[in-house]
């Protein structure tokens, strides 16, 4: 199954690649858009890029349902692909929830074990686990805010380097995160895209409430 998942972005990276610039520019856009708007365009791209993959890939499928298909081999590509598509964000919106759920469990298991090593009993007293329900409640708010955005970052910023590696010719096996520290850079514009975000909605809000003010006789 793994060998197979592996092909299947292999074989995605190389049609991208012999693309050039018809798969960089708009992958660069793409990315751009996901990188400055975060989390509220996740559900478009992954949509987008869903189904422009579906279209590439199941073109391989069509002569596996007979020999008088009841549909075209466009219509077929199309159907599947909006199908992927559809799926790709379900997916995705899944993925990010368990993501966050598993980064509050982890805030929480750390807390208690620091807790237990300074002989405070966060399980034990009835008070402090109320206390430590409530620091739950609100990661978990936070982190389904957070988790997005810190996505949108890290997948907006390797978009937009390996649509320019495609597009200078460089080599692109370079931001597979083993055989160079390319990839590593992710990380930088994770950071960089959830500052940009914050600061976008923290003036948004801000406009909001001026607006409010001015208004406010």
């Amino acid at each position: 199954m793994s060998s197979e998942a592996n092909e299947i972005g292999s074989g995605v990276v190389d049609q991208m690649v012999a693309g050039g610039l018809l798969y960089a520019a708009p992958l660069f856009v793409i990315s751009l858009l996901l990188f400055v708007e975060g989390s509220k365009r996740i559900p478009l791209t992954v949509g987008i890029v869903g189904f422009v993959v579906g279209f590439g890939l199941v073109g391989e499928l069509y002569p596996l349902i007979g020999d008088s298909p009841p549909v075209s081999e466009a219509q077929f590509r199309f159907l599947a692909a909006a199908a992927v598509g559809v799926m790709s964000v379900s997916v995705a919106q899944v993925s990010m929830r368990f993501l966050a759920a598993g980064l509050v469990f982890l805030a929480i298991t750390n807390l208690i074990k620091t807790g237990s090593q300074y002989g405070v009993d966060f399980e034990g007293d009835a008070i402090l686990s109320g206390v430590l329900t409530i620091i739950a409640f609100f990661l978990s708010m936070s982190f389904r805010r957070l988790v997005p955005a810190l996505m949108a970052g890290l997948i907006g910023t390797l978009g937009m380097m390996l649509a320019i590696y495609i597009a200078v010719g460089w080599d692109v096996t370079r931001l597979d995160g083993v055989s160079a520290p390319d990839a590593y850079l992710g990380l930088v514009g994770m950071a960089a895209s959830a500052f940009i975000q914050w600061r976008t909605l923290k003036e948004k809000r801000d406009k909001e409430d001026f607006g409010e003010k001015e208004y406010d006789f």
